[in-house]
């Protein structure tokens, strides 16, 4: 399935779009996270992805993160922690906001955290789901390189 979107800009609004979908729903829940739990947070996250199949909406709602957090970190730095907090208890998010800026790439890494629960509760195949994801990504970014560097030729 092909995104109807067409700029690096317009996937990383959708990925802040989840992120703050995801931030909505953990703000309100308690001091420990069950795994379940925590698929209701990646289930809130994703909701705004209405495609066919719920590895579709995971993979490309991870893309978009990807795309919204390229200025923080590499997808498979933030893919590596969000590994890391599946395995967690405590809900960091309350403590990440407080630090602002600070706080960001750690809000990412839980929101991806929250989305692979999600899945993985749902039996999706995570490790499918985050190898399209990337591939969606590193796709997308070159696609509009070539288009910018083929503008720039078209220009001169």
């Amino acid at each position: 399935m092909k995104s109807t979107i067409t700029t690096r800009q317009e996937w990383a609004e959708r990925g802040a779009a989840v992120v703050a979908a995801f931030l909505a729903e953990a703000e309100a829940a308690g001091p420990t996270l069950t795994s379940g739990d925590r698929a209701t947070l990646g289930r809130a996250a994703v909701e705004a992805y209405p495609l066919d199949s719920l590895t579709d909406a995971l993979t490309f709602a991870l893309a978009d993160i990807y795309h919204h957090a390229s200025d923080l970190r590499a997808p498979h730095d933030l893919l590596g922690a969000a590994l890391m907090e599946l395995s967690t208890t405590p809900n960091m998010v309350p403590v990440l906001i407080a630090l602002g800026d600070d706080g960001r790439p750690g809000v990412v890494v839980c929101t991806i955290a929250a989305i692979l629960a999600y899945g993985d509760h749902h039996g999706v195949c995570v490790h499918e789901v985050t190898d399209r994801a990337y591939d969606h990504w590193a796709d997308e970014v070159e696609e509009e390189r070539f288009m910018r560097v083929r503008a720039e030729r078209h220009a001169q």
